[in-house]
């Protein structure tokens, strides 16, 4: 049994016979704390996770656990997220599934702090952002699948700030063809529609759509970032961070 705190919250993960110890706790070692007891039978069925056979089939049963457990509690993105090293300014970037938010994560992370690839959980109040620094899922060599689970460590990924919070969000949008990154700010209609499907349980917080209005507000508005390739991103970003710490 592994215990592990990511969101603001604890999740407890039986790793069975198919996955094994040494690669796991690499993977998560930003999450991984010591379990005061391996064999605790008397925790609840529904607050474990796991076995699962595989890496990649585990963290994801792991990333919807945590996001079950803060369900109502937190504004939850489907984003990646760094933060400036020395004010914790934080921008999330938020896109489906396999558009790249990974490869960029890699790419700011060497200089900014990781925070999350996966999930970002923000507090709808005062913006504090709970880190969810998971392992990333990396292509094998050939390029196939399943995809490989690689720590944050074994990346090289700054460690991040002590107290993130929320200062820019970013709708990415992947353009081959784009010559430089284009910044477009969204009106509040298009904004709160963009990001509305790029969030987990939404309508669990109270009053939900206000929550994401007084957010617009907050921040400046919401922004769509155009860009051809992840490398010419870190220049822009860390300007960004810069401008609001």
């Amino acid at each position: 049994m592994r215990t592990l705190r990511a969101l603001g919250t604890t999740v407890e993960v039986d790793l069975g016979d198919g996955i094994d110890e040494t690669e796991f706790d690499a993977a998560w070692s930003r999450c991984l704390l010591e379990s005061e007891s391996q064999e605790d039978e008397t925790l609840a069925s529904d607050e474990r996770v796991g076995p699962v056979p595989s890496m990649s089939g585990l963290t994801q049963a792991i990333t919807r656990q945590l996001i079950r457990k803060r369900r109502g509690e937190l504004l939850m993105l489907h984003a990646g997220a760094v933060s400036h090293p020395i004010t914790g300014a934080s921008v999330a970037y938020v896109a489906p599934g396999g558009t790249g938010k990974t490869t960029l994560t890699r790419v700011l992370a060497q200089s900014h702090g990781y925070l999350t690839d996966e999930t970002v959980g923000v507090d709808p109040v005062s913006g504090e952002i709970s880190p969810y620094p998971k392992p990333l899922s990396t292509r094998t060599p050939e390029g196939g699948f399943p995809k490989i689970e690689r720590g944050p460590d074994e990346l090289g990924l700054q460690a991040a700030h002590p107290a993130p919070w929320l200062a820019a969000v970013v709708l990415l949008r992947r353009v081959p063809a784009a010559h430089e990154p284009r910044w477009t700010r969204l009106d509040l209609l298009d904004g709160v529609m963009a990001v509305v499907p790029e969030t987990s349980s939404l309508s669990a917080l109270d009053r939900p759509l206000q929550v994401l209005q007084d957010f617009y507000g907050r921040l400046g508005g919401f922004w769509r970032l155009e860009y051809a390739e992840a490398t010419d991103l870190r220049e822009s970003i860390t300007a960004r961070l810069e401008a609001v710490a």
